[in-house]
């Protein structure tokens, strides 16, 4: 039992006892691929979540600006919900960049509903280079040969669809033209959905089949929503400097007075009902991040299994070239490839361990989204380091034993 916890705890500051491990089995092997993946994990982790209070006082361009937006803003949390009694754009307002702009950095406050549709327009765009754009009539209207020379295409305008009984009626009925089986399903259940649900059921199905495949706008199968809007508008444009407030979160991305460039985004959810922060705006930034700590737990945790592999073929890459290097050694731990996983299986424990503290580290200085790559990096060169002393002091070892030999 002795030496099996020697061996645990020491074996990746020995070489004599990291190499026992040939004649050891593979549970310790088995438990540092275990801890490795708790260890990889929760230096991630750390690394995303900790380092942002940091970012955010190193900001000081940003954390102006967010003082002086929230000076001039009426924002209210109640059940985790914003609210405010008026929409803000610096993008496309003179009149909102003049009072809630600066620094470089752009506001937008949209607390309408998070699933609210927008009132999107469709148009055809030709695919010669040219740019000529038609209506979606001017295109029904064309030859088959003629329509392959234009794509479809959505504009989002930031107004919000609403679902009334008269445009419900004209989406039912388009649907009854096209005998939908899907609508006639929901025709069933219309007693059972309350009247705003059904509505929006028969509206997404409705662009469903009326109009071209949306994925390329909205990936979860909805109609277009207006909060994408601002999406595909700003931040897919190339915005890089900007906060939005919605009333279920809010998203960032700001550049640190060094020059590290930090996006995220924040929940309300432990805000007490009531709060308003005109005078609490580092407080509103921080703590609508720290609230997401949970939902990233999962997310790094998902990704951590995902990337589950990438670990496994580190380790197999490593075992690999100790077996070989062995092998060309004629040293006497070369009794089969195992015997080497087994050897570099001893230093996962703390590999893993030191590679969650670099990456912690590596938090205050890089992009939270190049954290698991980074992680990932540090891990693989720490088992190749610590696996390359081992094999240059067995190529010593070999060497004088031969040399005393030969005497």
């Amino acid at each position: 039992m002795k030496k099996g916890i020697k061996f645990f705890w020491l074996s990746f500051f020995s070489d004599s006892i990291s190499k026992q491990a040939v004649k050891r089995g593979y549970w310790n092997l088995v438990l540092g691929i275990v801890l490795s993946l708790v260890f990889l994990f929760c230096g991630v982790l750390a690394a995303d979540l900790l380092p942002f209070s940091a970012h955010y006082k190193n900001s000081s361009s940003f954390s102006a600006f967010v003082s002086n937006a929230l000076d001039g803003l009426e924002l209210r949390v109640d059940s985790g919900k914003m609210s405010s009694p008026s929409l803000a754009d610096t993008f496309s307002s003179a009149a909102d960049a003049s009072a809630y702009g600066m620094n470089g950095y752009n506001l937008v406050v949209d607390t309408r509903a998070a699933d609210a549709f927008d009132d999107f327009e469709v148009f055809y765009l030709s695919n010669d280079g040219v740019g000529q754009e038609i209506t979606k009539e001017e295109y029904d209207a064309l030859s088959d040969a003629a329509k392959r020379n234009f794509d479809f295409k959505i504009r989002y305008t930031s107004r919000e669809l609403v679902l009334t009984d008269g445009l419900t009626a004209g989406h039912e009925a388009y649907l009854e033209g096209v005998n939908s089986e899907e609508f006639s399903k929901l025709k069933e259940k219309k007693g059972e959905l309350p009247a705003e649900e059904y509505k929006r059921q028969v509206y997404n199905l409705y662009v469903k089949k009326y109009y071209p495949d949306l994925s390329a706008y909205e990936n979860t199968g909805s109609a277009p929503l207006l909060r994408n809007y601002y999406y595909h508008n700003y931040v897919n444009g190339g915005a890089q400097k900007y906060l939005f407030i919605f009333d279920d979160s809010l998203v960032g991305s700001f550049e640190t007075d060094g020059g590290m460039k930090v996006a995220f985004y924040g929940f309300y959810k432990d805000f007490p009902d009531g709060s308003t922060f005109s005078a609490e705006a580092n407080d509103f930034i921080t703590r609508s991040f720290y609230a997401t700590s949970g939902l990233s737990s999962y997310i790094y945790f998902m990704n951590m299994l995902r990337l589950f592999p990438f670990p496994a073929l580190m380790l197999l890459i490593v075992a690999v070239i100790a077996y070989c290097v062995l092998r060309i050694l004629k040293s006497p731990l070369c009794t089969g490839i195992g015997g080497s996983f087994k050897i570099v299986g001893s230093y996962l424990f703390f590999g893993s361990l030191f590679s969650a503290v670099a990456t912690f580290i590596c938090g205050y200085f890089i992009p939270r989204n190049s954290l698991i790559i980074a992680s990932m990096i540090i891990f693989f060169l720490i088992l190749l380091i610590r696996t390359s002393v081992m094999l240059i002091t067995e190529a010593k070892i070999i060497k004088k034993t031969d040399t005393e030999n030969q005497k």
